[in-house]
């Protein structure tokens, strides 16, 4: 049980907060620091974000800070939902500091480049910190999607050895045993340095929860009067600016420049990628304010909106398509087969039809998707398999909760799985549990009376 948490430094990740906890806590392993925070281990820890914390955490900091305030201030928050629409950033702001839900249902999640697999930390913030506070943290603005640059001291961003990634290596890495003394390196480039500034500002202003004014309203704004947009407003010239872009963001060795086709669906109001967003207001010259506080009329959305009858006509990039949605349906499948949808815990079958529902994919889709389509074939199994891992879940269940005697009907209970199908299970039985647990299961439904 948390007892209390350290003052949370500015700019802090939540993430950053809770290893500090475990440095200063005395605990010994990370699993004693999870116990006293999440819920259970299993239920999405995070790092860009707050995870699922359990009641005492949640009163705990309830008391040192309000949780919406946490949330934008303190978490990945603002590069996901600052330009989805006014209904959806509410309800992300309320799901993930009150119910927790897993953010890739709230909002587009993409998968990392090769260039974002790691944290990172900037050695003059380093060096500050330590002066400052007696130890360094994981600051947010250094997290940020596709910049480079740290825009207070001007120089290049290092990569430490904690991966960025939540599911599946999470444990708490402290920034100050983590991070080591580097060279700095300066940035020289202007533009690179105004692109560095520009990224960082358009995170930090404020939200706004009031107004729902599209991004893609505000982008086809600014490209009026340009050579991009017909004089009629009808027709975008998207081949074009995508080149311009390009080029112009090439000059200061952005990694991750968008392609046509993310430019395209952006400006359709298809796509709200925060990196994506940005480098096209950046070359557009649309100020800060301009793009967190845009002041346009119901006229110009509305004119803006009349365009949209090229949407449908604009032509997938399957390759793209594909790309984006693998770590999307790989989340979706993962938490269906570990059971990590339902509340008790239990583990479900991945089918088809699911996940055509949650992906909300076109019947067939899956066949123009081979990354897609691979992720589904490693989740699939015959029903058998799924009814053998069940067993082996109530199993367990029960065995944590100290019970004297483990019955089959417990585990029937709780597994929802009837005997008269135990004999096409027991191979499968075999194949997800050790050699004990197997065999003391079998001992159990031997036990059992006939169905």
């Amino acid at each position: 049980m948390i007892s209390c948490l350290p003052e949370i430094y500015p700019d802090e990740l939540v993430y950053s907060w809770f290893c500090r906890y475990y440095v200063h806590s005395g605990n010994l392993t990370n699993s004693e620091a999870m116990r006293d925070i999440l819920f259970k281990r299993c239920n999405n820890p995070s790092k860009e974000f707050i995870g699922h914390i359990n009641n005492d955490t949640l009163e705990v900091i309830q008391k040192m800070y309000p949780i919406a305030e946490l949330i934008i201030n303190h978490t990945m928050f603002p590069q996901y939902a600052r330009f989805i629409s006014l209904d959806k950033r509410k309800n992300a702001l309320f799901h993930i500091g009150y119910d927790f839900k897993d953010v890739h249902h709230l909002f587009s999640v993409l998968p990392r480049t090769d260039t974002e697999k790691f944290l990172r930390y900037c050695p003059l913030c380093v060096k500050e910190d330590r002066e400052e506070h007696g130890e360094t943290y994981w600051h947010r603005q250094h997290q940020i999607r596709n910049i480079q640059v740290c825009a207070k001291h001007k120089c290049r961003l290092t990569d430490s050895i904690v991966t960025a990634k939540s599911e599946q290596t999470f444990t708490f890495r402290p920034a100050e045993i983590n991070v080591k003394s580097c060279d700095v390196d300066m940035a020289v480039g202007n533009n690179e340095l105004k692109y560095a500034q520009y990224i960082t500002d358009v995170f930090n202003a404020p939200i706004d929860f009031e107004n729902d004014i599209p991004v893609s309203a505000v982008l086809y704004h600014a490209m009026t009067q340009t050579k991009y947009l017909k004089s009629s407003g009808k027709t975008r010239y998207t081949k074009k600016l995508s080149e311009d872009i390009h080029a112009f963001l090439q000059e200061i060795k952005l990694k991750n420049i968008a392609s046509i086709y993310q430019i395209q669906r952006t400006l359709l109001g298809d796509r709200f990628d925060f990196s994506v967003i940005c480098q096209i207001a950046y070359f557009l010259n649309i100020r800060v304010e301009d793009l967190t506080a845009p002041k346009i009329n119901n006229n110009q959305i509305a004119a803006e909106k009349s365009t949209h009858y090229m949407k449908d006509k604009a032509p997938i990039d399957w390759v793209e398509f594909d790309k984006q949605n693998a770590p999307i349906l790989e989340k979706i499948a993962s938490d269906i087969y570990y059971g990590r949808v339902n509340k008790n815990g239990r583990p479900d079958r991945v089918s088809e039809r699911l996940i055509y529902r949650e992906m909300k994919f076109h019947k067939h889709r899956l066949e123009k998707l081979p990354m897609c389509k691979a992720i589904f074939e490693q989740y699939t199994e015959p029903y058998e398999e799924t009814w053998a891992r069940r067993i082996i879940w109530a199993y367990n269940q029960l065995k944590s909760q100290n019970c004297d005697s483990i019955y089959w009907t417990d585990i029937r209970n709780l597994s929802g799985v009837k005997k008269k199908n135990i004999s096409a299970i027991l191979p499968y039985l075999y194949r997800h549990t050790d050699e004990k647990t197997y065999n003391d299961i079998l001992s159990v439904i031997k036990t059992a009376p006939t169905n």
